[in-house]
């Protein structure tokens, strides 16, 4: 049961955005994102009113074989359910990526957290219709900057070998291929690696100074 809500303002150079810390029962607290305002976007958490566009996306078949697999069982109920329990849950993150033009949801993101202080985290994101603009690009950007000014040291991700708009987007962002597990998923009659990446903090300060320095070129 959550037993207050403190918010917190924060600066960074995308915008101003605010989060708020909750407090659970036992002394628990963890972070949970209100909302960050991009250039084109602004991300808020999700709500259980979002488990109609989630179960729509998920059940799109493109999406399902990048991300949730063609044989897993995908609804607004179980959607809804999942939903319900990321937002008590302490060591979860689970935001919803927003058109500021249109006011609609394009997206989410999701972290899991090994620990509460989120120096670990697994990194988990689906865009709907609206691909192609770099708008899940544009998302992530904002969200590593402002993790890892605080205490995120590391962010894991796993990819299935033939998604490679996801391998793509993941390595332009400072990720480094670490492994792969090999024949780890199966779809379709057929099995597929995995790709392991991994992001440090040191990774995505490489990757800020560097963009910076060919921004300046440019």
């Amino acid at each position: 049961m959550i037993k207050k809500d403190i918010p917190c303002y924060i600066d960074s150079y995308y915008d101003k955005y605010s989060t708020s810390i909750f407090e659970m029962e036992g002394g628990m607290r963890y972070m949970s994102m209100f909302e960050m305002n991009l250039e084109r976007l602004y991300i808020r958490d999700i709500l259980t009113s979002d488990a109609g566009v989630i179960a729509h996306w998920k059940s799109d078949p493109l999406f399902r074989k990048m991300s949730t697999g063609s044989m897993t069982i995908i609804n607004e109920g179980n959607q809804r359910q999942d939903i319900e329990k990321s937002l008590v849950h302490p060591n979860e993150t689970y935001v919803m990526v927003m058109e500021k033009k249109s006011g609609k949801p394009v997206g989410y993101i999701r972290f899991n957290w090994m620990g509460s202080n989120q120096r670990f985290g697994w990194l988990r994101f689906g865009l709907g219709e609206e691909r192609g603009k770099g708008y899940m690009r544009e998302a992530l950007k904002g969200i590593f900057h402002h993790l890892f000014q605080e205490e995120t040291h590391r962010i894991d991700a796993e990819v299935y070998e033939y998604n490679e708009r996801s391998l793509h987007l993941l390595e332009s962002l400072g990720f480094k291929r670490e492994g792969i597990r090999r024949l780890a998923h199966y779809d379709e009659d057929n099995y597929y690696d995995i790709h392991v990446l991994g992001l440090l903090k040191s990774d995505w300060q490489e990757h800020v100074i560097k963009s910076a320095r060919q921004a300046a070129v440019n």
